[in-house]
């Protein structure tokens, strides 16, 4: 083949090259992940020795390769760039021939298409990380929505049933103490008034979810919190094969926060540890200080959680509990409550590793405007 038929099929391969990845770009339909995987498979078929190229491509901090890139013995690259902000990068690699006497170099020609291919690259992700930014906000602001309107229902729920609930509770409290009932009356009377204070219980964790509750904001310590809390319910646990420990930072910062939410914060966290542990096991209640923030941190031995229970564990009425167990509140009212004391709180779970919450508090209360 004579020099000019071997530099018309380089410029064919070339052609082909940039149809090939302008196709991907309308076909993946803006799905990055998609383009670029696509994109590694047309990159060695334009090279001069196809069967020797193997590619690369970095975005961001994730890398995507051919499957012997790293077995390539010359490499050359091209930014990804877009308004003079590199982003990543693209590699073309060559592995060693067979032949130990056969020299391989890159072609001008291929340095050419490969800054090309980098242009026409940078411009696709650039869009399809435009439309995948406009999908998550999207999402956020339907989150929001939803939230807000159940905010609204449960408080228009809670307002409506708080009322009635109380003169259950009271007149069932004033039969008690009138006594003349036999033992039947009075097993069902108890019965009637520990229902009435666990439902009042449910309303108040509504009235926290739709902020309905008014904040008592004081120098608080966690390390009391703490104590407080474990003083009353660790008894509790110890029959069901549950070891509580305690691993308290002395000397820990106080926080601006409502004492009262942040021990049902804590009361919510320790309960659904203990759910996830049916067998038993330990949960670990902390606090340690760092950078102007506080945390309280809760982790348990039980169970964990898969990624797609753990994407949907602060929706409210969410829950993994049998029907009849539980509301679905516990972990909307945590995130209501530490989102109010504009703190965060951090998830690590993996099944059959067990669970933490770390909730984080700053030391000093931002002014709201």
């Amino acid at each position: 083949m004579n020099s000019d038929e071997s530099k018309l099929q380089e410029r064919v391969k070339e052609l082909n090259c940039l149809y090939e990845l302008s196709r991907i770009a309308w076909e993946a339909k803006n799905d990055r992940d998609v383009i670029i995987e696509k994109t590694l498979g047309i990159l060695p078929a334009a090279m001069q020795h196809p069967d020797l190229a193997e590619a690369s491509i970095s975005v961001s901090s994730q890398t995507y390769s051919t499957r012997r890139f790293e077995r390539s013995e010359i490499v050359m690259k091209a930014s990804l760039s877009f308004d003079r902000q590199n982003f990543g990068t693209i590699r073309i690699g060559y592995r060693r021939p067979s032949s130990k006497h056969e020299r391989i170099a890159f072609l001008p020609e291929e340095k050419n298409l490969l800054n090309t291919v980098a242009r026409e690259l940078s411009l696709v992700i650039h869009r399809a990380s435009i439309e995948e930014e406009r999908n998550k906000l999207q999402l956020q602001l339907q989150h929001v929505e939803r939230l807000a309107f159940v905010g609204e229902l449960s408080a228009g729920i809670a307002h409506e049933l708080n009322e009635p609930l109380g003169r259950v509770l009271g007149f069932a409290q004033l039969i008690k103490k009138a006594g003349s009932l036999n033992e039947q009356q009075t097993e069902d009377l108890e019965r009637i008034i520990k229902a009435s204070l666990y439902s009042r219980e449910i309303i108040k964790k509504l009235m926290i979810f739709s902020r309905q509750m008014p904040q008592q904001i004081t120098k608080v310590n966690l390390n009391d919190i703490v104590e407080n809390i474990l003083y009353f319910i660790d008894v509790r646990f110890q029959s069901r094969g549950i070891r509580i420990v305690k691993e308290l930072e002395p000397s820990l910062p106080e926080v601006p926060a409502d004492e009262v939410q942040m021990s049902q914060v804590l009361v919510n966290l320790i309960t659904n540890s203990v759910y996830a542990m049916p067998e038993g096991g330990n949960i670990f209640v902390s606090t340690k200080s760092k950078d102007q923030s506080v945390s309280l941190i809760v982790k348990d031995t039980g169970t964990g959680m898969t990624p797609a229970v753990k994407n949907k564990i602060f929706e409210p009425f969410f829950t993994t509990k049998p029907v009849g167990q539980g509301t679905g509140l516990g972990l909307s009212v945590v995130q209501g409550i530490v989102e109010s004391h504009n703190g965060q709180i951090i998830v690590n779970t993996a099944i059959g590793k067990g669970t933490k919450f770390e909730i984080r508090l700053p030391v000093k209360q931002r002014k709201k405007r």
